[in-house]
């Protein structure tokens, strides 16, 4: 069987993180049809896979908001424009098409388009190897959050403190499993609503929460942990060990691009010495060590504006003020 051909869009963007997601923003309103490819499960960056409770304070116009709502908003400003969101796909391969753009490779295809921006931040954000005795002789543990739909009836055991536990569990209750929440300390995190919501349904019994308590091991069917000093047996067809995620720059380190340890030489607009090809957020050099997600916002916007006058000249770099949009 021959593979399927290339998806095409106009811009490319690697990274669904702030950076990645106001470049498509930007890109979109200028009128072309963009894609963003995102290693993880749900978009957000480090706004979401390491602290979507904990509130940001330097986003502009945003005063004391928490980072889940600042990706809520970022994503409510492409609802009306081209942009396809792709998930669980790490890029791997950059080739040119012969033709002025660019082929990326990732797990399940390759995706084509005039220019792409590399939004990556510190890397793919992937799970946390699990390390639990005798995680190899359970038939099905995971380590990233799943589609909760696909896990209705089932037991599942929910192992972590982060937010992501607390969201899976609430998500996989509602979905109709059988939930245990577990983690070595007693509290968890989260949005407050979320938090209350897990009190609710500890309170009705439609999770098990065991907490603090210690994961000694898993077996054929569940795990064995220490509650109050007494060891107990839960019963589970699955088990999410979620214990955070940590960034992996090595699939793009790969690329033929000019690499300075963890950051990719960038000039003006964060155009790469490869043309077409364009660096934004934590990954560019420009931005030195200022990890700010507001000066992201803006190496997105003057990158995103040079994208679109390089696949269509037709457009200025200089994309007139939003407010004078019909």
């Amino acid at each position: 069987m021959s593979p399927a051909p290339p998806l095409r869009s106009d811009i490319l963007v690697i990274g669904g993180g702030p950076a990645g997601l106001h470049a498509a923003f930007y890109a979109a309103w200028r009128g072309l049809k963009v894609r963003v490819v995102e290693a993880r499960a749900e978009v957000g960056g480090q706004l979401m896979a390491l602290y979507p409770d904990k509130v940001v304070y330097d986003v502009p116009g945003l005063p004391s908001t928490r980072a889940a709502s600042v990706v809520a908003g970022l994503l409510g400003q492409l609802d009306t424009l081209d942009v396809d969101i792709r998930v669980n796909e790490v890029a791997r391969t950059l080739t040119s098409d012969g033709d002025g753009g660019w082929l990326v490779g990732t797990d399940s295809g390759t995706f084509a388009a005039g220019a792409v921006i590399v939004a990556a931040g510190m890397g793919a954000l992937l799970p946390r190897e699990s390390r639990v005795p005798g995680a190899g002789s359970h038939p099905d543990v995971r380590t990233d959050l799943p589609e909760p739909s696909t896990l209705a009836g089932r037991q599942v055991l929910v192992v972590g403190g982060v937010p992501q536990a607390t969201r899976a569990a609430l998500e996989l209750a509602g979905a109709g499993a059988s939930v245990t929440l577990t983690h070595r300390r007693a509290g968890f995190r989260g949005e407050p609503t979320e938090l209350a919501e897990l009190e609710g349904c500890r309170a009705t019994g439609r999770i098990t929460i065991l907490a603090p308590a210690i994961l000694m091991n898993l077996v054929p069917g569940g795990a064995h942990l220490t509650v109050d000093g007494e060891t107990v047996r839960v019963q589970a067809e699955t088990v999410l060990i979620l214990n955070g995620y940590l960034p992996d720059l090595s699939p793009l380190q790969s690329w033929p691009l000019d690499w300075q340890g963890e950051y990719v030489l960038d000039g003006p607009g964060g155009q790469t010495h490869l043309s077409g090809v364009f660096a934004v957020g934590d990954v560019a050099l420009s931005g030195g060590q200022f990890k700010l997600i507001s000066l992201a916002f803006a190496q997105a916007a003057v990158a995103a504006n040079h994208a679109a006058h390089y696949v269509n000249e037709a457009l200025r770099v200089r994309p007139g003020h939003s407010s004078e949009k019909r």
